[in-house]
């Protein structure tokens, strides 16, 4: 049990566990990433978590945008904006215009791929941490519920867009765009 039960939500006293659900969730989250920073500056790793993030996405999908680097790393344009540039700087990518847009598209550079590798090995210490009081099947069963919680709260936003009556003229605009 942790030393301060108030960090996992105790004193919210709800009527129903579930709804505590939203803030263990985004407790976990910032935890993780606290612990990624702290791990990778202990083993001398100088990356943010948004620089780690950018990097781990720029390996599988190469030529994407910063924009959506950000919509992935969970950050805003302007915090992906500087870790893009320090990347840059240090040579770990490289910028080129994109083909069909008014943005640069990155790549990764040989250097960059290394420091992801090295970042990678941190990350991977972090989450078996994380992991290890669960076994392989209670895992994959964790990666499913959350899985199901995402596609249901995506079904839920068409189901209230063409359900739940309009309130005011800018949220029928909305909804009309939304549904589409």
């Amino acid at each position: 049990m942790p030393k301060n039960s108030e960090s996992f939500g105790d004193w919210l006293k709800l009527e129903k566990p579930e709804h505590a659900l939203g803030f263990l969730l985004k407790s976990l989250q910032h935890t993780l990433r606290q612990r990624i920073d702290e791990a990778l500056r202990k083993q001398g790793v100088e990356l943010s978590f948004a620089q780690f993030a950018a990097l781990f996405n720029l390996q599988s999908d190469p030529g994407v945008t910063g924009a959506r680097l950000a919509r992935r790393a969970f950050v805003s344009a302007q915090t992906m904006n500087s870790a893009l540039r320090a990347l840059e700087q240090d040579g770990y990518i490289e910028r080129q215009r994109h083909p069909s847009r008014r943005a640069d598209s990155w790549s990764l550079t040989k250097a960059g791929l290394a420091e992801l590798s090295r970042a990678r090995k941190v990350g991977s210490a972090v989450f078996e941490r994380m992991l290890h009081a669960f076994d392989a099947k209670e895992i994959a069963a964790f990666v499913d519920y959350l899985r199901r919680c995402i596609a249901a709260l995506d079904g839920d936003a068409l189901a209230v867009v063409q359900h739940e009556p309009p309130r005011s003229r800018a949220e029928r605009r909305w909804r009309r765009s939304a549904a589409g």
